[in-house]
């Protein structure tokens, strides 16, 4: 399982002097790492972190020094930096800087998951105050609400219901293309109504931008994060691990008057360096909620369809993703895909199900095989069945 997946789950068990200790150190290790705004600015931010974080260890127990602080946010891991120190959690397999200073693959999300006070930090808060604005602009929060710790959930029924108010074929189409280009150039984007309605694009992030360039990652398709080295380089990689493990991880050095990327890892293909100017994407929530688990459901679809199987793909909004026939057959599949790493709170969320499972078949990438036995117990009496997206496929062909 992937700890940073895990975040949401592990932040939920927290006591309150914990959750008021993560968010200032997330928000300061953000402050810290960026080159973003005036260093006064940045120098405030931090002060102000660091008397939240203080109070958070109460008066009965000692908070470090704010140099103490500051230099305890790299290579850290997150546990040992709360009062209490929670033992047994994800947290105590995280850090949010390295030993250089360098953001880890967590800290943007648990910018999003965990700070109440994310969207006062230096570039991904411009992601968090638009993907606030969007929430607000179709109802979902009040003008007064803050954002603070939104799950998937919430952002995926706001955004999917904005989207079927347009009718289904528009809602179809502007879910896929939020899964399949979660970058586009402005004019691409003017084509698209639903779209420029809901308001999901945006300028992309300066997190995610060097020179006035940006790179898509080539799983996803989205702009990987930018971190610049001291040696005058930029770093890119995907914020998913998986796509980073997998290769989507490149480094920028000057040359002449352009750029040469590298790879870092096993993929050798080399993404275009691409204008910032005329792009918009999805914010860094969006990406997360709305793409990464889209991509599994719009790649199962296109693998069934190629079986000879007719698909339909979210026949009705969000009670499940895939419709699934074959020509001249009576057996019928209703798929719902799930992409969660984290197991245990998958297996939590199928047992909370208030209209239960019914004859749902819940499928999950191959690389999650190992907890189906963990999965199906959590549906067992439902009349619901658990398998991953290669058992599926295979069980259509061979029906």
């Amino acid at each position: 399982m992937s700890a940073v997946a895990g975040t949401a789950t592990a932040v939920q068990e927290l006591d309150e002097d914990q959750r008021a200790a993560l968010d200032a150190c997330v928000v300061a290790a953000l402050a810290l790492s960026s080159s973003e705004g005036q260093a006064r600015g940045r120098m405030r931010l931090l002060m102000e972190c660091y008397g939240r974080y203080v109070r958070s260890f109460g008066v009965l127990a000692s908070a470090p020094s704010y140099e103490v602080f500051t230099g305890r946010l790299r290579g850290t891991r997150v546990a040992d930096l709360l009062p209490g120190r929670p033992q047994g959690s994800v947290l105590g397999e995280l850090w949010l800087l390295d030993g250089d200073g360098m953001p880890s693959s967590a800290l943007h999300r648990l910018a999003v998951e965990a700070a109440e006070h994310g969207h006062q930090a230096p570039g991904i808060g411009a992601d968090i105050r638009h993907l606030l604005s969007l929430l607000r602009a179709v109802g979902v929060m009040p003008a007064s609400a803050g954002l603070s710790r939104i799950s998937g959930e919430t952002v995926q029924h706001a955004v999917f219901r904005a989207l079927r108010a347009a009718g289904f074929e528009a809602y179809t189409r502007g879910r896929e293309a939020m899964v399949r280009t979660p970058v586009l150039t402005r004019r691409e984007l003017s084509r698209n109504t639903v779209l420029v309605e809901l308001g999901a694009y945006a300028g992309i992030s300066p997190t995610r931008q060097f020179g006035g360039l940006w790179a898509a990652c080539p799983m996803c398709k989205w702009t990987m994060r930018a971190t610049f080295r001291p040696n005058g380089a930029v770093d890119l990689e995907c914020e998913d691990e998986r796509h980073s493990l997998l290769g989507g991880r490149y480094r920028a050095q000057p040359a002449a008057e352009s750029w040469r990327l590298s790879p870092r890892g096993e993929l050798r293909t080399v993404p275009e360096l691409v204008p910032v100017e005329g792009y918009v994407a999805l914010p860094y929530a969006l990406w997360l909620w709305v793409t990464l688990p889209g991509l599994l459901e719009v790649e199962l679809r296109d693998r069934l369809v190629a079986s000879g199987a007719q698909v339909r793909l979210w026949p009705f909004g969000d009670a499940y993703d895939l419709h699934v026939t074959r020509p001249g057959r009576s057996r019928t599949w209703r798929v719902d895909v799930k992409t969660w790493a984290d197991p245990y709170g998958l297996s939590q969320k199928l047992r909370e199900d208030p209209e239960g499972p019914g004859e749902l078949c819940f499928v999950v990438p191959e690389h999650l095989r190992g907890y189906l036995p963990l999965l199906r117990r959590a549906v067992r009496g439902s009349g619901a069945r658990v398998l991953t997206d290669t058992d599926l496929v295979a069980e259509v062909e061979g029906a």
